[in-house]
């Protein structure tokens, strides 16, 4: 059975900014409505996500842990809020160290990033797993611990002196709400490990325990290293359901926010593509444990090859449409 093309020659580029999102923020309904044509398959994740940004809107601070395999879509969540919601702050917390240490970002680092006049923000501390994993120092402190220790302490409320240019100034960060995001992935492991049994009987098989099957719950998260000041002040603890390699298949050209549609609105231009590629690149993103950054990835990466092998062979430059 022969292949259908990748992408279709016939298109012109257009320069056309995309419309504004219209959504009331003070509707959590509409928010969650927003998230699921852009999200696929976590309608939990998308209704808790719109309670907190409606409760921070409302002048309700939280502090939240999201857990879930990698390439869910964890973080992808506050990427499309911030559509809506321009104060939310995503920070890398995988290379985080203990204020006063060399190297690394510190806990406040992101405050640099605030609006001194308005410091009504959600900060998302992505990969916050990794700060939570227990470390230890020569002299066998346990460093993660006093890094999450700084974290509760800004998550309580706290003045925090920044200098911008010459000046000193006080951020307050009680009107901020917090998000740690992380997979948890050696706990989850662990959990589906014990899972593993054996059947009762002659002939029954061994059944094998799968990681994220079975939620996390606050005293996995403290077994893990979370320090239990910081667990027990959060608001709210999320699971992210894992994607199959179907899922995965659904999202790269049937969903309303699949990576094809994306590139089809960047470029201007129809693009088709087989089912044999389209499980290739699904069964890719679920084995690298990338998710749907992964199908955004490669789709972007064979985009660019057609498009370059086009103009490389002299092919006739479409029109532009201006």
């Amino acid at each position: 059975m022969n292949e259908i093309p990748f992408y279709d020659d016939r298109y012109v580029y257009v320069t056309e900014p995309a419309g504004d999102v219209k959504v009331d923020i003070h509707n959590p309904v509409e928010i969650y409505n927003h998230l699921l044509t852009k999200v696929y398959k976590q309608d939990r994740y998308c209704r808790d996500a719109a309670m907190i940004l409606y409760d921070h809107i409302c002048g309700i601070t939280s502090r939240n842990i999201v857990c879930g395999p990698a390439g869910c879509g964890k973080t992808y969540v506050w990427n499309c809020l911030k559509e809506l919601f321009p104060r939310i702050l995503i920070v890398d917390a995988s290379n985080i160290t203990k204020d006063g240490w060399s190297g690394g970002h510190k806990v406040t680092d992101f405050l640099d990033e605030v609006d001194v006049n308005d410091s009504d923000y959600i900060v998302v501390f992505d990969e916050f797993d990794k700060c939570a994993t227990p470390q230890y120092s020569r002299g066998m402190e346990n460093v993660s611990a006093q890094v999450q220790s700084e974290f509760l302490k800004l998550i309580e409320g706290k003045n925090e002196k920044r200098k911008k240019g010459t000046a000193e100034i006080n951020i307050d960060t009680s009107g901020m709400s917090f998000v740690f995001c992380g997979s948890f992935a050696q706990k989850a492991g662990e959990i589906a490990e014990k899972q593993n049994s054996f059947g009762l009987g002659f002939g029954n098989e061994k059944k094998e325990g799968i990681a994220f099957e079975k939620e996390l719950t606050i005293n996995d998260l403290i077994d893990f290293g979370v320090i239990p000041e910081l667990a027990s002040r959060c608001t709210r603890l999320v699971n992210v359901r894992p994607l199959s390699v179907d899922d995965y298949a659904y999202l790269v050209t049937e969903h309303s926010g699949s990576p094809i549609k994306s590139l089809e609105k960047k470029y201007g231009m129809p693009i088709r593509i087989s089912r044999k590629k389209k499980m290739e690149i699904a069964r890719t993103a679920f084995e690298s444990g990338l998710g749907i950054r992964n199908v955004s990835a490669q789709i972007q990466r064979i985009m660019d090859d057609r498009i370059f092998e086009r103009f490389l062979n002299k092919e006739e430059r479409p029109e532009t449409r201006r």
